[in-house]
């Protein structure tokens, strides 16, 4: 019985600790300001990504210019330009990476889904226009994309709930482990177990976090853009979980090993 119960014990501390790894993630890397920054940079150097991104911003900077036809011919060409070379701009990095700071903000603070700000990306555009033509062009305060609606509202909010609940799963494993070892005739074996069960789980996340990039396509996207962001960004979600899987599962290697040798030292014992 007593075998059994320390089973079962160290079957509740692998999977908590599994949980702890993923909702640390999710607080580290998504729910963040400063990790969704980062996971999101990549993506203002991407060859896809900023062709939609201009085509979008040549849009926006389109709108915000009233102009008669005779001038709007010649400006048009200027704002393509200015457009195609926003990566060049000195200032784009900075606005970029504001960019992913607003888009963040909005998307867990407001009251939609996930949403894009273009607005910082849009402005650095609007200034180098309006100082190579004279005309002065309004920057937007916001820019918005939709990358899906309110009905996303609950999953986010889930996704909050999960990555605040990390501590909890981390000292909820801790105490389950400790007690499958009290519980344990032999603890070598005990602890031998937990690591074998850790090392598969990391691996089965480790494959698991593989798949996010297929779970971010949807249907129907609001626009390219949206579409094309939805899916580098879960590319770069997905590189990073599986970076958090190795030393997880390194760790769990550490308790395998050291199960087997209490085991075989408390089996030369016995003898």
């Amino acid at each position: 019985m007593r075998t059994f119960g320390s089973a079962i014990l160290g079957l509740v501390a692998v999977l908590l600790a599994t949980a702890a790894l993923c909702s640390a993630w999710l607080a580290d890397s998504v729910v963040s300001e400063d990790g969704f920054v980062a996971l999101g940079q990549p993506l203002g150097t991407d060859a896809a990504f900023q062709q939609d991104l201009s085509e979008e911003i040549g849009s926006q900077v389109a709108q915000s210019i009233q102009l008669p036809d005779a001038v709007a011919s010649f400006v048009e060409p200027l704002i393509t330009s200015a457009v195609q070379g926003v990566q060049s701009l000195p200032g784009y990095p900075e606005a970029w990476d504001e960019t992913l700071r607003r888009s963040q903000a909005q998307t867990f603070d407001g009251d939609g889904g996930v949403t894009l700000d273009l607005a910082p990306v849009v402005g650095l555009v609007a200034q180098e226009l309006g100082s190579g033509t004279g005309i002065d062009i309004p920057a937007p305060e916001q820019s918005l994309i939709e990358l899906g609606g309110a009905d996303q509202r609950d999953d986010i909010q889930l996704a909050v709930n999960a990555a605040n609940a990390w501590p909890y799963l981390a000292v909820g494993s801790g105490v389950a482990a400790l007690l499958s070892l009290l519980a344990a005739r032999r603890r070598g074996s005990a602890l031998a177990w937990m690591g074998t069960g850790a090392l598969l789980a990391g691996g089965a996340l480790w494959f698991a976090a593989g798949s996010l990039p297929s779970l971010a396509e949807r249907p129907a996207y609001s626009s390219a853009l949206a579409e094309t962001f939805a899916a580098g960004f879960a590319s770069e979600a997905s590189g990073s979980l599986q970076a958090w899987t190795i030393p997880f599962m390194l760790g769990a290697a550490v308790l395998l090993v050291l199960g087997l040798l209490l085991g075989a030292v408390g089996g030369r014992r016995r003898r």
